[in-house]
């Protein structure tokens, strides 16, 4: 594959793995655990299509800026590169799972002068080519890597999504996420997982014993398949998403699109601002779950969008903790301190219109693949 730069050096792509010590069976030591798989088979497959490939242990210090610890680790790889390197890049362990070779294949392949990314606006991996210190001089300060590619945009590299291929946005951030990967393999679809992947999906298991499962996937594919039902989805829906709504669906769909790209907006100093966050301070969370209900038939809802305009920041460091987060997506209240964000799992667990909750996978390719289980019959 790679063609048309097959003579060119190889580029050398730094793989996040997952951070060691989370709790034994916690939500967060299920996602680390199958991050590991993930970011194993990643860097296999870039191998195969002829990337170079180093891992980037993930940090935990405190004060943790990305653009500050990438550049180092780009630095020391490339200096231990052995040879000439005219593109470097990034992805995340959970990234690209689901992402065909051919994906892979444009992501490792940008012009000097480019950056190619699976989300320009919200990226989990890129590849950028040519003047190599300019690059590293402008990601030193990015605080997210969500940001790099607009960052390197406005500093004078062109730019190529690949937002638009099949999967490309799908990433692994929390055990739902992991439930919608399951989702994946009984899907004719999405690029078959390596063995070892697909063992993990089908052995694992939530705190509290239940399995990797989504929850109400059989009713809101119910409504999917009604003519006359209306799904209700709201958060960082992009475009492509939106656009399979409108074509793949019976049901009507509504939608309220809210702080799209907004982890990559925070140079702007402008907080993450939602008006189902503004109906919530106004009422209360279980009033804003009732309302959601009141709508459809089935409610889909990116409650990380609450949390950023909650806390006035899109940094996840200041919301909720992950453990309270990935449980809440399940309904699971009883781990979630947070007394907002307990409130909207316990009503959401109660209300008899199924609402699932979770983050930016399930709102982009998350819901893409929901549909296609809902007429597969999964």
């Amino acid at each position: 594959m790679r063609g048309p730069v097959a003579e060119r050096p190889a580029p050398l792509v730094l793989v996040t793995t997952p951070r060691e010590g989370a709790p034994f069976g916690s939500h967060t030591a299920i996602v680390a655990d199958a991050q590991r798989l993930l970011a194993t088979d990643l860097s296999r497959r870039l191998g195969r299509l002829g990337a170079a490939v180093a891992p980037l242990p993930a940090s935990d210090e405190a004060g943790f800026h990305w653009g500050r610890w990438f550049v180092a680790a780009a630095r020391a790889a490339l200096g231990g590169a052995g040879g000439p390197v005219d593109a470097i890049g990034y992805a995340g362990g959970g990234a690209l799972s689901l992402l065909g070779d051919d994906g892979l294949d444009a992501l490792l392949s940008p012009v000097p002068g480019e950056v190619v990314a699976n989300n320009r606006f919200s990226a989990d991996a890129f590849v950028v080519a040519g003047d190599l210190d300019a690059a590293l001089a402008v990601l030193e300060g990015c605080d997210s890597d969500n940001g790099a590619p607009r960052a390197l945009n406005e500093a004078g590299f062109g730019w190529r999504d690949l937002g638009q291929a099949p999967w490309a946005r799908f990433d692994v951030d929390t055990t739902l996420d992991l439930a919608l990967l399951r989702v994946a393999t009984r899907l004719p679809s999405p690029r078959r997982l390596d063995e070892a992947t697909r063992r993990y999906l089908e052995m694992a298991r939530l705190p509290g014993g239940g399995e990797l499962a989504v929850p109400h996937l059989a009713a809101i594919g119910e409504v999917i398949r009604d003519r006359s039902a209306e799904l209700v989805v709201a958060g960082r829906i992009p475009g492509v998403t939106q656009q399979e709504l409108e074509t793949e669906t019976a049901c009507r769909v509504r939608s309220f699109v809210e702080e799209r790209g907004m982890r990559s907006a925070r140079a702007t100093g402008s907080p993450p601002r939602s008006l189902l966050a503004a109906f919530m301070a106004r009422t209360s969370a279980g009033e804003l779950v009732e309302e959601l209900c009141r709508m459809g038939d089935a409610v889909v809802l990116d409650t990380r969008v609450l949390m950023a305009a909650i806390a006035g920041s899109a940094d996840a460091a200041a919301w909720p903790p992950e453990e309270e987060r990935f449980a809440s997506d399940y309904g699971d209240a009883s781990r979630v301190a947070t007394p907002w964000l307990r409130e909207l799992a316990e009503a959401a667990a109660a209300n008899p219109v199924p609402v699932l909750c979770g983050g930016h996978a399930l709102v982009s390719d998350g819901l893409r693949l929901i549909v296609a289980a809902a007429w597969q019959g999964h």
